[in-house]
């Protein structure tokens, strides 16, 4: 998303309300008289709302099958399910309904909102629950990480995703392997064989300069964007091992194996794989579901999907989806906490797996995963989130920038990477 600046104002602006509704209002999860369940004390349904955005067949599916399963095992609780758009507003939205106190009880949240709002102390801390210690571990790879911040956990895994290599399998053949590359070493050298024979393809297609198809490539090939503490870039986005990783990738770009794609050229990258123009290009799952309703459909048999290359170390994707959060203002915390519990127990990953999305539960069993999205649960045990900052939009613009800036050679690498770093820097250290 691009609307990161208006977001941290729009933030700014409500966060004095927050503050004081901290201050007048202590809250607490262990459970007082009346603190949880009001309603089912005089016998009435508890009723919580839930906002999601599943797409048309997934709220088909989690109404007719999820939601019912839910009820008849908790008679006493009822879900209001409300779908969102998920557009540039939804942020926005999601801001003014905490400020008018109109939030619902549970939400399936993009992950990279989640630190924003956990900030802003609009959600819960998860990590004072009594039974989250079971939880915590039961997430495939990393995937847990993304609701860390302060060292504390806002939200439980929902769904995943991430991408993969999807070659196309012809031109593997042409280049003389019989099978998706296991390095860029690999990669390159086919890459390079394939261009000899047709200047005008590629070997590569990266999504964009954003840090979503960008840090795979610069991850794997050993550079860093934040520290550990994630406070700061200065010393890790500049470091000696990330201008190394950005000059091998410019390289990359400016002898044409990776292709203007990355800064908004063409070919695109799904047209240019089924028109064998490009070799390689990494999408998440929806690249599948996207076109086996289209004309594409019979392209997808001439398609092969890998593990990330390895390089400097192995290869590693970037991890997304969404996240289930608890609201600070919910009404009824314990009952919006199991329904969060139930939405993560395998019966309720298996259904909605059969919409095509990715289960986010670790001892998930793959084998009941269509056999194309099976390598995407391979690939989340090596991939890893973006960093978990509040103001991760403004962080993203300015590595995208700073992306365009050195493969249109607009700035030498080193010193691209110094100057986004400063400005990095300054944006987390912003308040």
């Amino acid at each position: 998303m691009r609307h990161g600046g208006r977001i941290i104002r729009r933030w700014l602006a409500v966060l004095p309300l927050f503050s004081t509704l901290a201050a007048c209002s202590p809250y607490t999860l262990v459970e007082e008289p009346n603190a949880s369940g009001r309603d089912s004390a005089s016998g009435a349904k508890v009723e919580l709302q839930f906002w999601h955005t599943y797409s048309d067949v997934e709220t088909r599916v989690f109404e007719d099958r999820v939601l019912p399963l839910f009820e008849k095992e908790h008679p006493n609780v009822a879900v209001h399910a409300v779908r969102q758009n998920y557009t540039s507003q939804l942020n926005d939205n999601i801001v003014a309904a905490v400020a008018d106190d109109k939030q619902p009880d549970v939400m399936r949240m993009d992950i990279i909102w989640v630190p924003q709002f956990a900030r802003s102390g609009a959600l819960t801390d998860l990590t004072a629950m009594p039974d989250f210690g079971e939880y915590q571990d039961r997430f495939t790879g990393s995937l847990i990480q993304t609701n860390l911040y302060d060292g504390r956990y806002y939200g439980i895994p929902l769904n995943a995703t991430t991408m993969v290599p999807i070659y196309n399998r012809t031109l593997l053949k042409e280049a003389g392997l019989s099978a998706p590359p296991a390095t860029f070493d690999e990669l390159i050298a086919a890459s390079r064989r394939l261009k000899a024979n047709d200047p005008g393809l590629y070997g590569v297609s990266i999504c964009c300069s954003s840090t979503w198809g960008m840090l795979p490539y610069f991850r794997t090939l050993g550079g860093e964007l934040l520290s550990p503490a994630l406070d700061k870039a200065g010393g890790y986005l500049d470091s000696p091992a990330s201008v190394k990783a950005m000059r091998k990738l410019k390289a990359w770009f400016d002898e044409g194996l990776i292709s203007p794609t990355v800064v908004g050229g063409e070919p695109g990258g799904w047209d240019g794989l089924f028109g064998r123009k490009i070799l390689m290009i990494d999408e998440a799952h929806w690249f599948f579901t996207s076109n086996e309703h289209t004309e594409n459909h019979a392209l997808l048999d001439d398609m092969a999907t890998g593990l990330f290359p390895s390089e400097e170390r192995d290869g590693t994707s970037v991890i997304g989806g969404e996240n289930l959060v608890l609201f600070r203002g919910s009404r009824h915390p314990q009952e919006a906490w199991t329904f969060m519990k139930f939405m993560v127990s395998e019966p309720v990953q298996e259904i909605m797996a059969e919409t095509g999305l990715i289960p986010a539960i670790r001892d998930f069993d793959r084998a009941k995963l269509q056999p194309v999205f099976r390598v995407y649960v391979d690939q989340l045990q090596h991939a890893e989130p973006r960093p978990p900052v509040p103001q991760w939009d403004e962080v993203d613009d300015e590595f995208s920038r700073m992306v365009t800036r050195i493969f249109e050679g607009e700035r030498p690498v080193a010193e691209a990477l110094r100057e986004s770093a400063a400005k990095i820097d300054a944006i987390l250290a912003s308040p």
